[in-house]
């Protein structure tokens, strides 16, 4: 066959053309395994590294850390780009969530970029100002009794010390380790020295008289208030980082909840449920 004729055939233009693609083909993939193997650390991360060491040791790193911590990141980056390569990112349920949390802290740095004027933050203060209103503080004494007792003599003793108190008598009890009596102290504090059954009940005692007995986690208590201090709301000058950081908290939920409602409006998620009974989920 004469070369004219062959170059006329249609077999020699495929073949012609495939060579071409494939060579074509050949390059890119060159160039991208090229790059694929090229990294880059920039200064910007350099200095990450160097101020995240600062951060945590509270001193510059020598250089012999500072080429180990480059060292290690660019460790990092091979085993993710090799990792990647062998498609172990796929399915993998560990790296959604961490992209996920990813993505959240965006939301949170957008957040954070963009805080509230003066008349914002003094409104979310006024509608959650029981958050911040300082607990009333109590003072007062207790009888212990003890519940080792049986039942029967317990309420015997008991009967015989209201009837102290319908004298006008304080009543009398066992002796404990427990404090007799506590000055100025939230229901916080209560609750940790005696329980939180105790504290409870203390705030709806009345004052200035003997009442009782009510239970705690070591037994029975006859209780005299004589002072609570009702807490006060301290202005939002004195408090207004605490303030600050619950408003960026909740705007985050908010804002979070507003991104997930739009990615969900522009998916179509099907689930097929299989039949399931009771008590499998």
């Amino acid at each position: 066959m004469k070369i004219t004729q062959l170059i006329k055939e249609p077999l020699t233009h495929f073949i012609v053309i495939a060579v071409g693609l494939f060579l074509a083909f050949d390059v890119m993939n060159d160039n991208e395994d090229d790059a694929q193997h090229v990294i880059n650390v920039s200064s910007g991360r350099v200095e990450q590294l160097h101020q995240r060491f600062v951060k945590v040791w509270q001193r510059t790193p020598t250089q012999e850390e500072m080429d180990k911590l480059i060292n290690n990141y660019v460790m990092d980056e091979i085993y993710a780009r090799e990792a990647r390569g062998l498609g172990l990112d796929v399915n993998d349920g560990v790296i959604r969530k961490r992209l996920r949390q990813k993505m959240e802290f965006m939301m949170q740095d957008i957040t954070s970029a963009q805080p509230p004027d003066a008349q914002e933050l003094a409104r979310f203060f006024k509608e959650n100002q029981n958050k911040y209103r300082e607990p009333n503080a109590y003072s007062f004494q207790q009888v212990f009794i003890s519940d080792d007792s049986p039942e029967k003599i317990i309420n015997v003793w008991v009967g015989q010390q209201q009837k102290r108190i319908n004298k006008g008598l304080e009543p009398e009890g066992a002796s404990s380790l427990l404090p007799k009596s506590l000055q100025s102290q939230s229901l916080s504090i209560v609750a940790r020295l005696f329980g939180n059954e105790f504290a409870k009940a203390l705030s709806v005692q009345p004052i200035e008289q003997w009442s009782g007995p009510i239970r705690s986690g070591y037994g029975l208590h006859f209780i005299y208030i004589s002072d609570i201090q009702h807490g006060s709301l301290p202005k939002l000058s004195q408090i207004e980082d605490n303030v600050l950081a619950d408003w960026r908290y909740q705007k985050n939920l908010a804002n979070q909840k507003s991104y997930e409602q739009d990615l969900l409006d522009r998916y179509e998620v099907n689930v097929n449920m299989p039949t399931l009974v009771a008590g499998d989920y």
